[in-house]
C-alpha cells in the first residue's frame, strides 16, 4: 500500500491494485492540485526530504560533470550499448550505479553513531541482498532491471521521485539535459554548494565518487557484474556515510541553498515556513494555515492560502457525507439524513460551503484539468436540491468516479431510498472527531513539515 500510495500521487490507477480501497470520492486530485500551487510543485508525498533532494542533486552533478568531461570515453562495450554519453539510457545508468553504490554505502557503516537509515530508498532490498551476499553484493552497469535493487527503480529511486521538483526549479529537463542556457546559474550555485570547499562533507565525496565513476564508465563491460567489497573504495563508502547521514546533517549545510533555489522561504509557503520555524509543538495543518494568514505577504500568495481555507471545509464534508452513506450494508436516505444531523450538519450545510469555492474550477492552478472538472460535479452535488437529492447526486457522482477507474460503485440508491452497500462498509468517524469546518486531508502541510525538519536540523 505504502509504494502505491508513493508512486501515484494524485489519481488511482486500476492496473495496479484492484483491492486498493482509497478515495471514493475522487478528492485527492483536487487537494493536491491546490496544495502543489502552494509549494511551487517542489514538495509532495513523495519528494520531502532533504537528504533524498541532496542525494539527487549530487548525482545529477556527477552525470553532468562526467557527460560534459571530453577526456572521458566510454568503454567500447558501453559505445555499442550507447551511443554517447547523452544518451537518456546511459545517464539513467549512471544513476541507478550511484544510487546503488550509496545504499550499499551506507549499509556497510550503518553501525557509525549518528547515521540515520530510516528513508532512505531501497534499503530494505538491498539489506536483504547485503545479507545473502555476507557483505559484499554485486553492481551491475545499465538501466535495466539487472541493475536495480528496486522494482521499477527509474521510478521509485531517489532519481525518480526527486526528478519533478529539480525539473521544475530547472536543473535539468525530462531527458535530463543539463545545459540549457536557464538552468546554468541554477548549477553555479550546486558547484559553490558542492565542491566550493573542497573540505566540505560534499567537496570530499565527490573528488572519490566522480574519479571511481569515470573509471568504471572507462573500463566496464556493459552488464558486467562489480563486487561491491572488492571494487568500491572504504574511503569512498565512508565519505558517503559522513556527507548524508541524515536529514538533520544534510539540512546543516544545504539549508540555504535549498530555500534559494526552491523558493519555499517566500510567499505563501514562505508563511508557512515562519510559522513552522516559530511554534514549537505540532500544530494541525488547519492551524498552522490559520497562524500563516495571518502573517504578511503578497495578495496573490495570500489567496493561495485562502482557497485552501475556503475549500477544506467543502472536500471534507463531502467525504464525511459519503462515509455515512457507507457505514452500513442496508440503510436509508433517512437513516442518513439522521447521522448527518448527529454530525452538526442539515440539509443547507453543502450547498452553504460550496459557495465559497465557485470559480475555484476556473483559476489557471486547475483549469481544464480532471481535477476542475470533479470540483464542478461536486458543486452540482451540493447545489442538486433536498438532502436525499444531494445523496443521490453524490451516488452518481461516486459511480463516474469508479467508471473512470475501471471500477464499479460501492454503493447505490435504490427507487425507495434504500441505500445499498457492494463492497466493505466503512468505519464510522466520532462526531467529536469531525466537527463542522474539520479538515479530512492536508495539502502535503505534513510533507513541508519534514522538508523543514531537516532544513532547520530538529523536529518542528
Amino acid at each position: 500500500m505504502t509504494n502505491f500510495l508513493d508512486r501515484y500521487l494524485t489519481e488511482y490507477d486500476s492496473d495496479l491494485s484492484p483491492e486498493s480501497y482509497i478515495d471514493p470520492v475522487g478528492t485527492l486530485i483536487i487537494w493536491s492540485a491546490f496544495g502543489r500551487e502552494v509549494f511551487k510543485n517542489r514538495i509532495n508525498s513523495v519528494s520531502n526530504d532533504v537528504r533524498n533532494y541532496t542525494i539527487n542533486l549530487f548525482h545529477q552533478f556527477l552525470v553532468r560533470k562526467l557527460v560534459n568531461d571530453d577526456a572521458v570515453k566510454l568503454s567500447s562495450s558501453l559505445q555499442r550499448r550507447y551511443p554517447s554519453k547523452q544518451a537518456l539510457k546511459f545517464k539513467q545508468a549512471c544513476l541507478i550505479f550511484l544510487e546503488n553504490l550509496f545504499v550499499y554505502s551506507i549499509l556497510q557503516h550503518e553501525a557509525t553513531e549518528a547515521l540515520e537509515t530510516t528513508g532512505i530508498l531501497g534499503i530494505a532490498n538491498a539489506r536483504r541482498r547485503w545479507s545473502r551476499d555476507e557483505g559484499n553484493p554485486i553492481l551491475v552497469f545499465t538501466h535495466e532491471s539487472a541493475g536495480q535493487i528496486l522494482v521499477r527503480q527509474l521510478s521509485l529511486g531517489v532519481s525518480g521521485r526527486y526528478k519533478t521538483p529539480l525539473m521544475n526549479i530547472g536543473f535539468f529537463d525530462n531527458d535530463y539535459h543539463y545545459n540549457k542556457p536557464a538552468g546554468q546559474a541554477r548549477w553555479a550555485d550546486a558547484e559553490a554548494l558542492i565542491v566550493g570547499a573542497q573540505s566540505s562533507l560534499l567537496g570530499k565525496l565527490e573528488r572519490v565518487a566522480y574519479a571511481l565513476l569515470t573509471e568504471c564508465v572507462s573500463k566496464l563491460r556493459h552488464g558486467e557484474k562489480l563486487l561491491f567489497a572488492g571494487s568500491v573504495p572504504r574511503k569512498l563508502t565512508m565519505a558517503y556515510a559522513r556527507a548524508f547521514a541524515s536529514s538533520r546533517v544534510v539540512g546543516g549545510y544545504s539549508r540555504d541553498f535549498w530555500l534559494r533555489q526552491t523558493g519555499l522561504n517566500g510567499g505563501a509557503a514562505g508563511a508557512l515556513l515562519g510559522v513552522l520555524k516559530e511554534t514549537e509543538e505540532s500544530l494541525p495543518a488547519k492551524q498552522v494555515l490559520e497562524w500563516a494568514l495571518a502573517r504578511e505577504m503578497e495578495t496573490a500568495e495570500r489567496a493561495k492560502l485562502q482557497r485552501i481555507a475556503n475549500l477544506e471545509p467543502f472536500l471534507s464534508d463531502c467525504s464525511l457525507l459519503f462515509t455515512i452513506m457507507a457505514a452500513v450494508r442496508t440503510h436509508s436516505i433517512d437513516d442518513v439524513a439522521a447521522q448527518w444531523k448527529r454530525f452538526g450538519r442539515d440539509e443547507e450545510r453543502l450547498p452553504r460551503i460550496a459557495q465559497p469555492v465557485v470559480g475555484h474550477a476556473s483559476l489557471n492552478a486547475v483549469k481544464g484539468s480532471a481535477a476542475a472538472h470533479r470540483l464542478v460535479q461536486l458543486q452540482r452535488v451540493a447545489n442538486a436540491g433536498s438532502f436525499g437529492q444531494q445523496v443521490r447526486s453524490l451516488a452518481e457522482y461516486h459511480r463516474a468516479v469508479m467508471q473512470s477507474r475501471g471500477q464499479v460503485s460501492w454503493l447505490d440508491v435504490e427507487a425507495n431510498d434504500t441505500i445499498k452497500v457492494h463492497a466493505r462498509t466503512l468505519s464510522l468517524p466520532d462526531p467529536k472527531n469531525w466537527q463542522p469546518d474539520a479538515w479530512y486531508n492536508e495539502y502535503y502541510f505534513p510533507q513541508f513539515r519534514h522538508f523543514v525538519a531537516g532544513l532547520l536540523g530538529g523536529d518542528v
